[in-house]
């Protein structure tokens, strides 16, 4: 009996944002495919962003009237995750799903392809799947439809032969361990004088969507990536330069972005690339009221560097309270 009660109680305790973020993620692009009522769809995007990034965890202690305190979740969508909770599935999902053939959906995961261009695709030359794609984008003919062109075309077949998807939420316990070799590794090379992961990792969210890497000192951007690729061969490269590396992990499909900055304008870039939007925005808002321009670079009064170096002098510049990563929603 006392068994019985504990796995009823992690059941009634797993969070299920991500999950229900998922599906009102794919509502969304299926709505889209179909071109269905826009204000739905993003009805539906908005509530996923939510779910997944800024909302507490959601478990089934919740009701329909807690659920309908999350922004842009009215009684529909609240009813339908509560659907999930108790079922696993959501039945207009399902409807969905069988309305669209599953290879055409399966084209929603290529880099690149969104719900409009996935339309077009299936509607202008019948392609049906990642094969149909692979054939026509060769034969040049994907490249004449209006909105794609010859660069877009070769951004897909590259993803097509690396097995490259779209970005996913991951398990922070997944990416701690890969985020924790990287830090090491830029950390050991001569010259850099800090490393901060930033994002979603830094505020301390449950899932990741990938790795911001910030990294203070002297030009170091083509070592770094030379040791990284050593340590992870298993990779695709997306950018290459001095002030920035981007690259795709495998099997992780995990994506890195590694930035390097000068050191007097480490703070304002950690504090902007570590979110969240809502907060930048606060930031930058507090900032105009005092007659100063904040960004990525740093704190600026009539187009003068005044604050930048970290982030607890940007903080003490605009008079507020140095607020911890985790609570920055």
């Amino acid at each position: 009996m006392s068994l019985l009660r504990y796995v009823v109680y992690n059941d009634d305790m797993k969070n299920y944002n991500e999950e229900i973020a998922n599906a009102f993620t794919e509502i969304g692009d299926l709505m889209s495919l179909l071109v269905e009522n826009p204000f739905k769809i993003r009805a539906y995007y908005g509530a996923a962003q939510r779910i997944r990034q800024d909302f507490r965890p959601i478990t089934k202690k919740d009701t329909e009237k807690t659920l309908m305190e999350i922004p842009r979740v009215g009684v529909a969508l609240a009813e339908k995750m509560l659907e999930y909770m108790n079922n696993g599935k959501i039945k207009y999902l399902e409807k969905l799903r069988k309305q669209i053939p599953k290879a055409v959906r399966d084209m929603l995961k290529i880099p690149h392809l969104g719900p409009n261009r996935v339309r077009d695709l299936y509607i202008n030359l019948g392609i049906k799947s990642k094969a149909d794609l692979k054939k026509y984008a060769k034969t040049g003919k994907i490249a004449e439809i209006p909105g794609f062109g010859d660069k877009l075309v070769q951004q897909i077949l590259d993803a097509l032969k690396t097995g490259q998807q779209k970005k996913k939420q991951h398990e922070r316990k997944d990416v701690e361990p890969i985020a924790k070799k990287l830090v090491n590794i830029l950390k050991k090379i001569k010259g850099v004088k800090y490393v901060d992961v930033g994002g979603s990792y830094r505020r301390g969210n449950a899932t990741v969507g990938d790795l911001d890497i910030l990294v203070a000192g002297k030009p170091v951007a083509n070592q770094a990536e030379k040791m990284i690729f050593k340590t992870f061969p298993n990779h695709t490269s997306l950018a290459s330069g001095e002030t920035k590396i981007a690259f795709v992990l495998f099997p992780q499909n995990l994506q890195v972005d590694i930035r390097f900055v000068p050191q007097e304008s480490y703070g304002a870039a950690l504090l902007y690339f570590t979110g969240s939007k809502n907060y930048n925005v606060m930031m930058r808002k507090v900032a105009i009221e005092k007659g100063y321009l904040l960004n990525e670079y740093g704190l600026f009064d009539a187009g003068e560097y005044i604050a930048g170096r970290t982030e607890e002098d940007v903080f003490k510049k605009l008079d507020l309270p140095i607020a911890e990563p985790q609570k920055r929603k």
